[in-house]
């Protein structure tokens, strides 16, 4: 197990996309997250923050019966609304999706895994947030079998202990180990959540995040993590590099808001976090 890297711009400034004078919307990264419902709210904070991370497109597929809602509180994401499993899966097989987002606002249940395991199918990079993990409680494996393609899953103590059956340590430096263990054990980065944020990749490497901001204890913010990694996985972001990056602007921008903070405000805030990671002219 080799120790972990703090978290700075320094691992991963230079690999962060850039668009440039030939860059158009679908260079830029096509994010396509699933919409729950009747839970809407997350996944339109992803969407928001993966917009705002840079991807040309963000897209949420939602069932039909939930398109008003979300199509009429949202203007630069598009809505794509699905009837059955069959235009679902149309949506995710779409080719020009550079990157696959589930969980925000999804339920415990047989559709979430098999959408899972649908986007996992198609080789591209996949986020796989909140009751997406729980879906594969104890059963890990289920997964590892499943991933083809750069994948990061963001668990926080509950959803952890749920999926890996197992009790989050306290110390620091046994919740690393067990974050390692836990990356290993399923093939692909493991971002678990917390005060230090710790980022695991399968072949031992860790970057541990430095204590993130109080105000970040709040509803939503995990979604508008999720979105952020994302967004850096879609413009071809390493997955350890993405995931790391995200978890930094991510607090930065919860810095930079200071307190009262909601997570509708973080969205908002990653632009300028993103302006002053850019090369000086």
């Amino acid at each position: 197990m080799t120790e972990p890297q703090i978290n700075h711009p320094a691992l991963w400034q230079s690999l962060l996309p850039q668009p440039n004078a030939v860059s158009h919307k679908y260079t830029r990264g096509y994010v396509l997250i699933q919409g729950g419902y009747p839970v809407t709210g997350a996944a339109r904070l992803a969407a928001m923050a993966a917009a705002r991370s840079g991807a040309g497109i963000t897209a949420i597929a939602v069932p039909a019966i939930a398109f008003p809602i979300y199509a009429s509180q949202l203007l630069s994401i598009v809505v794509k609304p699905y009837s059955d499993d069959s235009s679902l899966q149309a949506l995710i097989n779409d080719n020009r999706v550079g990157a696959l987002l589930i969980g925000p606002g999804a339920s415990v249940s047989d559709s979430t895994r098999l959408t899972a395991f649908s986007m996992l199918k198609t080789t591209k990079p996949v986020v796989i947030d909140a009751d997406a993990l729980t879906v594969f409680a104890g059963k890990p494996e289920r997964l590892r079998k499943s991933i083809l393609a750069p994948c990061v899953l963001t668990p926080h103590d509950g959803e952890f202990k749920t999926l890996f059956n197992l009790q989050p340590a306290n110390v620091l430096e046994q919740r690393i180990k067990q974050a390692q263990l836990a990356a290993a054990s399923v093939g692909c980065i493991v971002l678990l959540k917390g005060s230090q944020t710790i980022i695991a990749d399968p072949d031992g490497r860790v970057i541990l995040n430095q204590p993130a901001p109080p105000t970040l204890a709040t509803a939503g913010a995990g979604d508008v993590l999720a979105g952020i990694i994302t967004s850096l996985l879609a413009q071809e972001m390493p997955a350890l590099e993405a995931a790391a990056a995200a978890t930094w602007i991510h607090a930065e921008a919860a810095r930079l808001c200071g307190v009262g903070m909601i997570a509708d405000d973080l969205p908002e805030l990653i632009p300028t976090i993103l302006q002053g990671l850019m090369p000086s002219e």
